[in-house]
């Protein structure tokens, strides 16, 4: 049981400063930990319009509702309605000869190597039922084949959408609003980004469902609003297996094998990292003005989801105020309570920053990647590549935190300081050195 408490008083500045530094007009936080729940709540729902937020601001979280679709389709296997290890052909008969093979699970974890399909819509409007979206992507050819690598493209949970639909015999919309009821989360909602935006102009008049998505076939990469209430309420039923069972909680905080016998660090709509022999698990979200993300300890029960109404370009600064956040709030559960260690191999670090942080006008060395990153460069996605975290202006410091070894891979994690916030970059590496994985906290 968690009662709601307030926010530390230093903790509570310490992010309206930093919020403000970030010019963000207006910011919620969720936090939960054993015990205790709290919600920062910071300036104006919409820049100049002298609404504060409160715990009924609507923001829409973009891609962090992959998660969400993810619980839907986990639901689905729970009340075995849909088996995870089958190929997607199995339900979805309209699906491309390409694309009908790859299993279930591999479009959660994003490794059915499917291409993204905003890559090639460009000025395009993105169709809004099933038929013409198939009609109209796909020809798409894979980046790869199933399992040989890990890119993460939005058509994975279009097909999840796809499925949740289908399955449970009622729209997108519908199913995943009553897995919210079945929560008792009263602030969540399947929503646009615009619809967010005329709730909270609307408000304090009673919020009608978004029609519009409730009508919409091509959802499930990210159509998911949430207040403060709501945000906390969901964190909570996750962390208190109020939805899935614990084989399936499990399951979405997993992994997939690759064919490379290494493991993809991605669940079922969540990034996961180690972090002291533990594990943890983060997704960031942003779109049409809105950026948000989570991050979570789920066997130290906390958690934290904080979302603001500034975007693109954002996500840098979400990341930075959720883990400073959750950090403050139930210590110990983040990567910025790690102390730098001592680097016995400068050289590799070396590598790992020059490849990472690539200058305008460098190119990837290609000696220095394993299999499953050089399948998603040679791919050529303008949209999906190897990430670079370069951003114009050279760190502060780029420091080893953490090393995790199996005898497949080795994991090192870098503190990236910079003057206004702190990256943490999760490195995989093969043990002939070369990086297979590469994504930042």
């Amino acid at each position: 049981m968690r009662h709601s408490v307030e926010v530390p008083g230093d903790l509570a500045t310490g992010l309206r400063v930093a919020a403000t530094r970030f010019d963000i007009p207006g910011l919620a936080i969720a936090m939960a930990a054993p015990g205790r729940r709290a919600m920062l709540l910071h300036g104006e729902a919409e820049a100049g319009s002298g609404n504060r937020v409160s715990e009924e601001t609507w923001f829409s979280v973009a891609s962090l509702g992959k998660h969400v679709t993810a619980a839907a389709v986990l639901d689905l296997s729970q009340r075995g309605l849909v088996d995870l290890s089958a190929p997607v052909e199995r339900y979805l008969r309209d699906l491309p000869a390409a694309w009908a093979g790859r299993s279930v699970a591999s479009l959660l974890r994003h490794t059915s190597g499917l291409p993204e399909y905003l890559a090639y819509t460009g000025d395009e409007v993105v169709p809004e039922d099933r038929r013409t979206f198939m009609a109209t992507y796909g020809a798409m050819v894979p980046a790869f084949g199933a399992s040989q690598g890990w890119i993460y493209t939005n058509t994975n949970y279009i097909l999840s959408g796809f499925l949740v639909a289908q399955l449970s015999g009622q729209p997108y919309a519908q199913s995943v609003q009553s897995l919210f009821a079945r929560m008792g989360c009263t602030g969540a909602a399947v929503s646009s980004p615009q619809w967010a935006r005329d709730a909270n102009r609307h408000a304090p008049k009673p919020v009608m469902r978004d029609h519009a998505s409730w009508q919409r076939e091509v959802i499930g990469d990210g159509d998911v609003s949430f207040t403060a209430a709501g945000a906390l309420s969901w964190l909570e039923g996750l962390l208190d297996h109020r939805l899935l069972d614990a084989a399936h909680l499990d399951l979405m905080f997993t992994g997939a094998r690759l064919a490379t016998g290494r493991t993809s660090h991605y669940g079922c709509g969540w990034f996961l990292e180690r972090l002291r022999g533990d594990f943890i698990a983060h997704h960031a979200g942003h779109f049409d003005g809105w950026t948000a993300m989570a991050l979570i300890h789920p066997r130290q029960e906390c958690g934290v989801i904080a979302m603001c109404n500034l975007a693109p370009g954002n996500t840098r600064a979400i990341r930075y105020l959720a883990q400073l956040a959750l950090e403050g709030f139930a210590p110990g559960s983040t990567p910025l309570s790690l102390p730098v260690r001592e680097d016995d191999d400068p050289g590799l670090t070396a590598m790992i920053r020059s490849q990472l942080l690539r200058k305008p006008g460098e190119s990837l060395d290609h000696t220095c990647f394993a299999d499953e990153l050089l399948r998603v460069a040679e791919h050529g996605s303008a949209v999906r590549n190897v990430i670079n975290l370069h951003t114009g202006v050279e760190p502060l410091s780029f420091e080893l935190v953490e090393t995790h070894g199996e005898a497949a891979f080795n994991l090192h994690r870098y503190r990236i300081r910079h003057a206004d916030r702190i990256d943490h970059l999760l490195v995989g590496l093969t043990p002939e050195r070369r990086i297979y994985w590469a994504w930042v906290l």
